[in-house]
């Protein structure tokens, strides 16, 4: 057993136990006014939605180093390593990037619009960080220590468009629920609040484009790593 792989189930563990931690907190001891008690609890915020989905896919690489394989031999892949390869291509990496990027983003443009200042006596800064930052720092060493294979484009952009467009769905569902409730215009976020009708609607096509953006460059990420390791492999064979 390589320390890469062992590496990696450290990594895996850490992650995990990381993100259970930071789901764990109640949204309501942190936040408040009407958002608290609307709709949707804290599922409504994609940053939730995105720990459970980095604890979910950080598990099965765990189960996958017990009972899967880790080779960059697709034909030699077994079920639960194709399975961790799909959701790390179309779900873990550009959901998890997209969150690291565009809360930092909008954080240093103007605060206010994503995470108010009342908030810092609330929220300790690890928790913070391990909402916002540790997610992207983790998918980018996890594809250091283990060996992965995207999927077929049509797959992997399939599911994460699919995801992009359920949670669009999921707050202007909420945002339906919050009018009836409290007779306001009540958006998840602040910028939305913002936004006339039509650059809400940029807004929403650029953060999909952005997302799907972001698929290709962990799939030129991860081909660039599996290059540069069969270059590795194939030095090797020749010495011997």
């Amino acid at each position: 057993m390589s320390i890469r792989t062992i590496l990696g189930l450290i990594l895996s563990i850490f992650v995990t136990g990381a993100m259970i931690w930071a789901c764990s907190f109640e949204i309501q001891q942190i936040m408040m006014g009407e958002l608290v008690t609307a709709a949707g609890g804290k599922y409504k915020f994609l940053t939730i939605l995105n720990l459970h989905l980095q604890a979910i896919y950080y598990i099965i690489c765990i189960v996958n180093f017990f009972f899967g394989t880790d080779t960059i031999e697709t034909g030699k892949r077994s079920f639960l390593q194709k399975l961790r390869d799909l959701i790390y291509a179309g779900a873990a990496f550009p959901i998890g990037m997209y969150v690291c990027i565009a809360f930092w983003g909008i954080y240093h443009v103007d605060r206010e619009l994503i995470y108010p200042k009342e908030l810092d006596g609330l929220v300790s800064p690890v928790l913070n960080h391990v909402m916002h930052t540790l997610p992207g720092v983790a998918l980018c060493l996890e594809n250091l220590v283990h060996y992965h294979r995207y999927p077929s484009r049509f797959l992997g952009l399939t599911l994460v468009i699919s995801l992009f467009a359920a949670y669009t769905t999921w707050i202007h569902y909420l945002h339906h629920i919050h009018w009836l409730a409290f007779k306001v215009s009540l958006w998840v976020y602040p910028i939305l609040n913002e936004l006339s009708f039509t650059y809400r609607g940029l807004f929403f096509l650029g953060s999909a484009l952005f997302g799907i953006g972001l698929y290709f460059i962990g799939e030129l990420y991860t081909l660039f790593l599996t290059s540069l390791r069969i270059d590795r492999a194939g030095r090797n064979k020749k010495k011997y």
